[in-house]
């Protein structure tokens, strides 16, 4: 475990974060929302396994199961029937449930992973917590709080698909819901814990700050978007100095924006890819088995997952933490394409911006279709990496006297989105 990294702490500059030896940490995620109350402790054990072997390093988890989120039932019981609390009272746990949860959060622990864990949320503030006072809720808090003060891999979140009454044009959530999350927040804090926190407010696109309610709470912005991924994080990072992470797009096999196809490889590439060069310090992947339907151990290595690792292992060879995104035309002088509005609802097929990012004499674009840009004089060497085999060799990339360049072709899937890596100044 002393080898292992968790996030634990936002970066001084606030753009990243960095892990308990105080060293930056690229994020993969999954999103296995439903696991505490569907695994066994050798179900997770298997599943976090397998994700470290995969270069996934962080999972998005429900701590207390509903039929929303993906749990067996509303009172919070297990797969096999064991219940949180007696006689529904948050405060008074029942053991054998959290002895289960204590071997999860171990088995993440050990595999290095680190949960982004909900506490409650969205779905369990009107069931599981629906009769809890707000000094209950506040109680529970603390009690989670101490009793995972030893493990160093947890990150506190709240909300799911929250719409609070200060957010523009949706007012959906019941008004005790932020009532309820800030009182567990509050129980958590009331121990000394500091460890970081964010709240996931609604859907089509948002971010945590985007909710002056809890922008005082949120460590980093949890981005949540349907949309070309690029928008709300450049939004985001634009905002102010909290990491931007985006952490729910479209998942593999769901269609979450009204008219848009299914969600593929493709998809999750240009979501990832759109995200890493826009000030994103990492990704969070989901799929349609988020809520763990059965056979779910033999869906999990799916060719996105093997693609997005790789991915990330490309990004983390590079000195990431240091990537600031790029909107000029001071090296990519034409052929980026309009990026969408803040207020467009697109969907992530229907477009093609071309996003970029520099660190120092380094700059990486993620080009989702074929064209041919033009590279400023300055531009100097350059080459493209195929993003669903980033780790691949790259490919040599000609640029004509005028500055010109086109994509090479379909890549290693068959698609035509490519990363372009540009050492400026370079000869």
């Amino acid at each position: 475990m002393g080898e292992h990294s968790y996030v634990t702490a936002v970066s001084a500059d606030g753009r990243y974060f960095e892990d308990q030896h105080g060293a930056p940490l690229l994020v993969l995620g999954d999103s296995p929302w439903a696991g505490p109350a569907r695994w066994s402790p050798s179900q997770a054990e298997l599943y976090f396994a397998d994700r470290e072997a995969h270069g996934f390093n962080a999972s998005i988890v429900s701590l207390i199961g509903s039929r929303a989120n993906g749990g067996p039932d509303d009172d919070g019981r297990t797969a096999d029937g064991i219940l949180p609390f007696a006689d529904g009272d948050v405060t008074r746990w029942n053991e054998p449930y959290w002895q289960r949860i204590d071997a999860i959060v171990g088995s993440a622990c050990a595999h290095e992973n680190t949960l982004f864990l909900y506490p409650i949320d969205g779905w369990t503030a009107g069931t599981a917590f629906r009769d809890a006072t707000l000094e209950d809720a506040r109680r529970f808090g603390a009690m989670v709080a101490e009793r995972y003060a030893r493990f160093p891999n947890i990150v506190w979140m709240t909300g799911g698909d929250h719409f609070p009454h200060d957010l523009p044009d949706r007012h959906d959530s019941p008004r005790e819901h932020d009532e309820k999350f800030e009182q567990v927040l509050l129980g958590i804090r009331d121990t000394g814990d500091t460890r970081p926190f964010s709240v996931q407010l609604g859907y089509p696109a948002s971010v945590s700050t985007d909710s002056p309610r809890w922008e005082p709470y949120a460590d980093f912005n949890f981005v949540y978007t349907y949309l070309p991924t690029y928008r709300a994080v450049l939004d985001g990072y634009a905002r102010d100095r909290r990491p931007a992470l985006l952490m729910e797009a479209n998942y593999e096999g769901e269609n979450n924006l009204p008219g848009t196809p299914v969600t593929d490889d493709e998809v999750l590439r240009r979501q990832m890819g759109w995200a890493l060069t826009s000030g994103s310090p990492g990704y969070f992947y989901g799929s349609d088995d988020w809520e763990l339907h059965p056979g779910w151990e033999s869906r999990l290595d799916t060719a996105a997952v093997e693609q997005l690792a790789r991915l990330r292992e490309f990004f983390a060879s590079l000195p990431w933490w240091q990537l600031v995104p790029d909107e000029s035309a001071d090296v990519i002088v034409d052929g980026r394409g309009e990026p969408v509005g803040s207020d467009d609802e697109v969907g992530v097929m229907a477009d093609d911006h071309v996003t970029a990012a520099r660190a120092g004499d380094t700059l990486v674009a993620y080009v989702p279709t074929a064209r041919t840009l033009t590279l400023a004089a300055s531009a100097g060497t350059a080459s493209w990496v195929d993003p669903a085999d980033a780790t691949a060799p790259p490919v040599e990339a000609a640029v004509d006297p005028s500055g010109e360049i086109s994509t090479p072709g379909a890549n290693s899937a068959g698609g035509q989105d490519w990363l372009l890596v540009v050492a400026v100044g370079s000869t």
